[in-house]
């Protein structure tokens, strides 16, 4: 017992030595650049902590919490690891901006320019993260909208699923990709491969949709010039069919037959001859 203690006894009186040493050497002589550095970390700290608070608390009051609920932002953060929000990951992009000012600005006081220049580099770069982020969740919102705008458009013209959920899908990727490959350039990366790659899909894409719709032009093209000739309410013949025009659309010709409803496509009705009759 008594070795032990004669250890631990002479460990005290080591370090008690050293600090004798280190203190007037080191400490006594820098004290003033100590308590500015202790002073600026502690200030830093909360600042950034105050500062990821109020742009959280900024974002949710502007509604911007609300809007990406609508995107996919949410699902890409979890996807990549990041269990927050939108809206908490630029609070803590702020932080951790704020932090590397900090840090730069005690490099820079304690004399390392070299590393206070890297420093500066990564200070520059999390703003264009910031804005390159802001750039996808509009993008996303934008490729959103268009996308069920073209689908309804296709919809209405196509009158088939299929062909109104390809055609808004293709718009609504095509749009996110474009915003992907904005923000990706901002932040510096090459996008040359991408958008090559975008110009390939949107080329077959388009060409599957011209094949899907090739059959459908010359209804669309009839039922332009049907509309001028019959109106909604008027009593036709042609062929086999006969009955009250109920409404035109843009492909057929939708009319009531006694009990039953017959869409006629608009090709037939040009190449066959139309009778209007009176009831």
């Amino acid at each position: 017992m008594s070795d032990i203690f004669s250890i631990l006894q002479a460990v005290w009186s080591y370090f008690i030595s050293s600090l004798n040493i280190f203190i007037p050497q080191y400490i006594l002589p820098n004290l003033q650049l100590i308590l500015q550095i202790i002073l600026i970390l502690i200030v830093g700290f909360f600042v950034a902590r105050l500062s990821k608070t109020v742009t959280v608390k900024l974002l949710t009051m502007a509604g911007l919490r609300k809007i990406t609920i609508r995107t996919w932002t949410d699902d890409i953060l979890k996807a990549v690891g990041y269990s927050g929000t939108l809206i908490t990951l630029i609070g803590d992009l702020v932080k951790w901006f704020i932090y590397i000012l900090v840090l730069g600005t005690i490099i820079e006081i304690a004399g390392f320019p070299g590393i206070f220049n890297i420093f500066s580099q990564i200070a520059i770069f999390v703003p264009r993260f910031i804005a390159a982020i802001l750039i996808i969740v509009i993008g996303f919102l934008i490729a959103d909208f268009f996308g069920k705008v073209f689908e309804e458009a296709g919809r209405r013209i196509f009158q088939d699923d299929f062909l109104s959920s390809f055609t808004g899908g293709l718009i609504k990727y095509s749009v996110a990709f474009v915003s992907i490959i904005i923000s990706l350039a901002l932040i510096g990366i090459d996008t040359f491969s991408l958008t090559v790659m975008l110009a390939i899909i949107l080329t077959t894409a388009v060409i599957m949709l011209l094949m899907g719709v090739k059959d459908m032009f010359p209804n669309f093209t009839a039922g332009i010039y049907l509309k001028k000739n019959i109106k909604i309410g008027e009593h036709i013949k042609t062929g086999n069919y006969s009955g009250k025009v109920e409404r035109i659309e843009p492909l057929a010709v939708v009319i009531k037959s006694g009990a039953k409803t017959v869409s006629i496509p608009s090709s037939f009705l040009i190449k066959n001859p139309v009778e209007k009759t009176k009831q």
